[in-house]
């Protein structure tokens, strides 16, 4: 008789079996005999979701999205309607809509029928009555909560990354994925916006196209495996649109070859944040993981990474999934704060239902690691409000020198309109990829007059000064003058004077692999980033969670770069070509002007 030894006594086969399926419906998270994992058995939760579950909400939600959810397993459709699914702006106020389901993705989309009401919470719940493809229903409500701001998104979105890229040689079990710069309707990732052929003859590739949230990333998966040794042509077309229904602006086309060896690498974990056996981490915190090559966003859900109490690994903590990449980074966001002192584990799921990469391979062994919370919390990103939607709001005139490229609104207030000046075309406004407000009729024909709307950008703009320069932030760590060739990590810097970077020197803002980690830079007086001078991001960090704030004016020299928000009492200028992925917003009726010289914009993804 065949038998395994368990606990030093020998037991037979069958006995194992028993014991092994035992806790499989105990809900263990991994067979301890044979290593199976029984996730089918699991019940259902929710991986993923936009506007993203957050702690604290997300704010500046434009007022025509959709809103979406995204599950870890396979569901019912009939289950996910209106009654299971519902929004409500503000909470106790129904927002009537449509609920839909998309089976290849896993994920529910609330079409709202209405635009949502602006600078308004708005609380999403998925029920218990949402069920698996086995008639298991969500263990308990799903519920999150964001904040709407002052307007409806006008942007289109982007690609930003093709995996393969163009003109890499992939193995031929490769998968084909699109990142795109901000969240897309999964239903219009299909075989109408989405074709891959072969550059010789044209020929279609069958197979099935999914879309992750959370990760803002299309995958298609080929039926069979690539021919070898082909050319092919991958194409995602306009008809692929954001949650506010903006289409990319232009067809994306790349081509890229096959080779004739499979990929049959396994990934691995090259980082983890928090690390492992850290301790006094910030109740607020993320968990992240970076890995070795790109993954497969639908892998990476809340059954393959979980985050628990070391004392109670059964009951993991609420959370959703989010995958950058770009980075290749999964981060393990939490509903609420971790509790305090506590000692957590963290485990990436391996095998055939754990976290794979885009040739499906999976890594080799659970990674597992532990951490111990402390009592205090990380820096929290500046709120911005509904002043989250604007590239510039300036108080006292914006000027513009021709050309500039600026994405996201602008807006002045309470100065006139008439002191919005220098766009090369004043009726159309067309460096601008996004609104122009005014407080009246006196400036630019192209500019939007909404004098409500501005003022209420310009209190919550305002509001995030004083929260940047708070003492709630904590104590700050004190840094010199000039910032060339320093490295700083996820925290609160201050200067008592000026805050300068030389001409051609590079700050490095790293995040240590976490793409959620957040940096507030301030200065009492002024900011001077000199010409050519650059701030680079790295470890994951993002533009989106990084602020300067100054206690007067900031200046970028010309062709400079720098990454981040800027919130100043004073002026703000953007010398000839200098590039801002961020904000510029100045402060109060006092504030000076904020000067565009043929400059560059970009309100950052989140």
């Amino acid at each position: 008789m065949r038998t395994f030894t368990l606990c030093s006594r020998t037991i037979p086969w069958w006995l194992a079996l028993t014991f092994s399926l035992l806790m499989a419906a105990c809900g263990g998270s991994k067979d301890p005999i044979l290593g199976l994992s029984p996730i089918t058995s699991q019940p259902p939760s929710v991986s993923a979701t936009a506007p993203l579950a957050s702690n604290p909400a997300v704010t500046g939600v434009a007022t025509n999205t959709l809103v979406t959810v995204t599950f870890n397993k396979p569901m019912n459709p009939g289950s996910l309607n209106t009654d299971t699914f519902t929004l409500q702006c503000p909470a106790g106020t129904a927002t009537s809509g449509s609920v839909g389901y998309d089976t290849a993705s896993r994920v529910a989309t609330l079409t709202p029928s209405t635009i949502l009401p602006t600078g308004t919470r708005c609380t999403a719940t998925v029920t218990t009555g949402a069920q698996d493809t086995n008639g298991v229903a969500l263990p308990a409500n799903f519920t999150w909560t964001f904040d709407t701001g002052a307007n409806s998104d006008i942007t289109p979105p982007t690609v930003t990354q093709q995996v393969p890229a163009q003109g890499a040689v992939a193995a031929s079990n490769t998968q084909v994925s699109v990142t795109f710069s901000e969240e897309m309707t999964p239903s219009s990732l299909n075989a109408n916006s989405f074709a891959l052929k072969s550059s010789a003859d044209n020929t279609p590739v069958p197979g099935t196209l999914s879309y992750a949230v959370g990760a803002r990333t299309a995958t298609f998966t080929p039926t069979n495996l690539l021919a070898n040794n082909t050319a092919f042509t991958a194409t995602i077309s306009s008809a692929a649109t954001d949650l506010a229904g903006n289409p990319l602006v232009a067809p994306t086309v790349w081509t890229f070859s096959t080779a004739e060896a499979l990929d049959t690498t396994v990934p691995t974990v090259t980082l983890v944040n928090p690390a492992e056996d850290s301790l006094a981490i910030c109740t607020n915190k993320t968990v992240n993981v970076t890995f070795s090559e790109s993954m497969a966003p639908l892998s990476l859900t809340t059954s393959t990474l979980t985050l628990a109490p070391s004392s109670t690994l059964g009951s993991p903590v609420t959370a959703v999934v989010t995958y950058d990449a770009l980075t290749r980074i999964a981060s393990i966001k939490p509903s609420t704060n971790l509790t305090a002192s506590t000692a957590y584990t963290a485990t990436v799921l391996s095998g055939t239902q754990g976290a794979k990469d885009l040739a499906g391979n999976a890594l080799q062994a659970d990674k597992v690691w532990r951490f111990t919370t402390g009592v205090g919390e990380c820096q929290s990103p500046v709120a911005l409000g509904s002043a989250s939607n604007f590239a510039i709001l300036a108080s006292a005139a914006i000027t513009n020198i021709p050309t500039s490229s600026i994405t996201g609104d602008v807006g002045l207030t309470p100065d006139t309109g008439a002191n919005i000046t220098g766009f090369s075309a004043p009726l159309t406004c067309p460096e601008v990829v996004g609104r122009l407000y005014a407080v009246d009729s006196s400036g630019s024909a192209c500019a939007l007059v909404d004098a409500v709307l501005l003022s209420n950008a310009k209190t919550d703009a305002l509001a995030a000064f004083v929260n940047a320069t708070g003492a709630a932030r904590g104590t700050p760590t004190p840094i010199s003058t000039n910032l060339e060739g320093l490295t700083f990590y996820p925290g609160l810097y201050e200067s008592l004077t000026s805050i300068d970077l030389s001409v051609g020197g590079v700050l490095t803002l790293d995040a240590q692999g976490d793409p959620n980690a957040v940096f507030v830079i301030r200065s009492a007086t002024t900011i001077n980033a000199l010409s050519t001078s650059q701030v680079v991001l790295s470890g994951g960090a993002k533009a989106h969670n990084v602020f300067w704030s100054a206690g007067s004016a900031i200046t970028l020299g010309a062709n400079s770069v720098m990454k981040g928000s800027l919130l100043a009492s004073t002026a703000i200028t953007l010398q000839t070509g200098a590039q801002l992925e961020g904000r510029a917003l100045n402060q109060g009726a006092a504030a000076a002007a904020i000067t565009c010289d043929a400059c560059t914009i970009t309100v950052p993804s989140p």
